[in-house]
């Protein structure tokens, strides 16, 4: 089995066979959110496989509104340990089916008007929206130290009809959760743009 070491990937004794050697890398994209997460295992340009998960209420049950307090870290604790735990079955499924994998996740910038000197009329986007993110996005580089970071760019709002059929409107049933109240797929597809960042880089 190949292993991932700080971004390089350590061959079998012996070497890969030539096909091995060009198969894309696999890649599990992480976009993280205030509300909902996203994590997408993308091999070339296709979309392998994924899910999305929201935050839970203290009785499991899945609440839009769970993580609104930013000082709720009972509720923050609980949804990152069931992203965590979904990243580490994705992981294992990669590994199992590829050998290696990469995990990379979208760091989330401070915003202008949280930044020092900035003025407070520029302080329009609530907390949560930009600290949950950036913490969610710590839990995973701490579940993962070696995992790429992608700073933001817009991912997933490209039009629908421009990524694989995979991530346009019904799933596939072989896929994970989507948690979202209409099934939205714009996390997964910005999870799958994370995924082809990160693929492309060094190793």
């Amino acid at each position: 089995m190949a292993v991932v070491n700080g971004g390089s990937v350590t061959a079998p004794a012996g070497g890969l066979a030539v096909a091995e050697q060009v198969r894309p890398l696999a890649t599990i994209g992480v976009d993280p959110g205030q509300t909902w997460t996203a994590a997408v295992l993308r091999v070339g340009d296709a979309g392998v496989h994924g899910w999305t998960m929201g935050p839970v209420d203290r009785f499991g049950v899945v609440m839009r509104a769970a993580l609104n307090e930013v000082d709720d870290w009972e509720a923050f604790a609980r949804y990152t340990a069931r992203l965590v735990d979904g990243l580490v079955e994705l992981v294992d499924f990669a590994m199992a089916q590829y050998g290696e994998v990469r995990v990379a996740v979208e760091v989330p910038h401070v915003p202008i008007g949280y930044q020092p000197g900035s003025s407070k009329r520029f302080q329009k986007l609530p907390l949560r929206d930009w600290i949950i993110p950036r913490q969610v996005a710590a839990a995973v580089i701490g579940q993962f130290p070696e995992a790429k970071t992608v700073r933001p760019d817009g991912y997933g709002s490209r039009p629908a009809s421009e990524y694989p059929q995979e991530l346009r409107g019904k799933r596939p049933p072989s896929w994970g959760p989507n948690e979202t109240p209409r099934f939205e797929r714009d996390h997964e597809r910005a999870a799958y743009d994370v995924a082809g960042v990160a693929a492309r880089m060094p190793r």
